[in-house]
């Protein structure tokens, strides 16, 4: 079974470290990926995970689940008004929480861990806000993170779209892309090109530097914003990451 190896806090964000079944009857290194909110898509699916690897279709993997302070912030690159009549402006601390991910929390996960802590081994992992902080990774940090999983990615966020389309992509990222073709079918606010926007950005990865090849861009015709969708896209995201991947 998996097993909560730590529960830390780690430059004030609560962290939890999932170690797979062999980890401690081996001496073999492992693939990480990083989940936002918590890794809560991930643990509704732990069990099935744990199958994968039993059956040798998905190599193990640790993942590092991480609490943002507050994910309206901590999940957004810049400042943007609020989306509705009565709620906050958005901060933007997106470079802020990403560096203290690759300053403070992966350093402490590969000097206590197993790890293989090589950019083509190392995930970053997110849904909605935490797709979005996990694509705006690969633009600051694309040699930390390899590999991204981006499900039903907030690319509706004002000015992200334009701000890919500006930038060249140096690394050789592999990008699992995912929406449901009713995400923001009954919005009346910006949300409603979430569809569009995705695809959009799925043709301006390719546009400015990332292998056609390494992308895989799925889409579920009932699909809506929801982790009954999430959990399962996720699943794919990984085997398509990951699978193969051997120390």
């Amino acid at each position: 079974m998996y097993q909560t190896m730590k529960r830390e806090s780690v430059a004030g964000y609560e962290m939890t470290i999932l170690v797979p079944p062999s980890y401690e009857q081996t001496d073999k290194r492992y693939p990480v990926v990083y989940v936002h909110d918590h890794g809560d898509v991930i643990m509704q699916s732990l069990n099935y995970i744990e199958h994968l690897f039993r059956s040798n279709q998905l190599d193990e993997l640790i993942f590092v689940a991480i609490e943002p302070h507050d994910r309206r912030h901590d999940y957004t690159p810049w400042r943007a008004k609020g989306i509705m009549p009565d709620s906050p402006d958005f901060e933007g601390k997106g470079l802020r929480y990403l560096t203290d991910i690759v300053e403070r929390i992966k350093p402490y996960v590969d000097q206590t861990f197993a790890t293989l802590p090589e950019a083509e081994h190392t995930g970053i992992a997110g849904c909605s806000f935490g797709g979005l902080i996990s694509i705006y990774a690969m633009y600051h940090y694309g040699h930390v993170f390899g590999k991204y999983a981006l499900l039903s990615t907030s690319f509706w966020y004002e000015g992200f779209i334009d701000y890919m389309g500006k930038q060249r992509i140096g690394s050789n990222p592999q990008i699992y892309l995912y929406v449901g073709a009713l995400e923001g079918f009954y919005k009346t606010n910006i949300q409603q090109g979430m569809v569009e926007k995705t695809r959009k950005a799925h043709a301006l990865l390719s546009e400015t530097g990332a292998k056609q090849e390494r992308i895989r861009f799925e889409m579920d015709a009932k699909g809506t914003h929801d982790d009954l969708f999430f959990a399962p896209r996720m699943i794919e995201a990984l085997l398509w990451l990951f699978a193969g991947q051997r120390a």
